[in-house]
């Protein structure tokens, strides 16, 4: 479409750029505030790491661990190379398979989820405590629903 020809959007068009634009705005607030609550010891990825390798004690390989992120296992490897180094998780080789690497929990890195993690649910809690219980079970179910639609959108290959 040319600039300078003036694109008539409906009123439902109007209010889906409105709600995505607002989507955005809560999410940036809701990360800045999470980031915040870490207080430095960790980055957003790095806690996400560890949450997720909390929730799993046989330990994950790279691509598991990747597609629980939704990130490549590239994005990965400077993240967990520097957890590494911190103590926070250790890299077990398969015996079975030398070129599979299982990734774990340290015991710091346990110690460390087991303080972060309750400390996360609060800055949560924190967030939306102004909000109604109805307003918040509604728009679960709502965010159900554009979870759902994104994901045939990204089945189909559009994404």
């Amino acid at each position: 479409m040319p600039q300078s020809e003036t694109r008539h959007l409906s009123v439902r068009d109007k209010a889906g750029i409105v709600l995505w634009l607002r989507l955005v705005k809560c999410y940036n607030l809701a990360m800045r505030a999470v980031r915040n609550a870490l207080n430095g010891e960790l980055t957003l990825p790095q806690f996400d790491v560890l949450t997720q390798l909390s929730r799993n004690e046989e330990g994950l390989n790279f691509s598991q661990l990747s597609e629980l992120l939704l990130v490549t296992a590239g994005n990965l490897t400077g993240i967990i190379d520097r957890m590494v180094k911190q103590g926070l998780v250790a890299k077990h080789v398969n015996p079975q398979d030398r070129r599979e690497v299982f990734l774990k929990l340290t015991t710091s890195g346990r110690e460390l989820c087991g303080r972060l993690i309750p400390q996360h649910e609060l800055e949560i809690l924190k967030l939306i405590s102004g909000m109604p219980e109805q307003a918040i079970e509604s728009l679960k179910q709502n965010l159900g629903l554009l979870r759902d639609a994104l994901e045939v959108h990204a089945s189909k290959g559009d994404a």
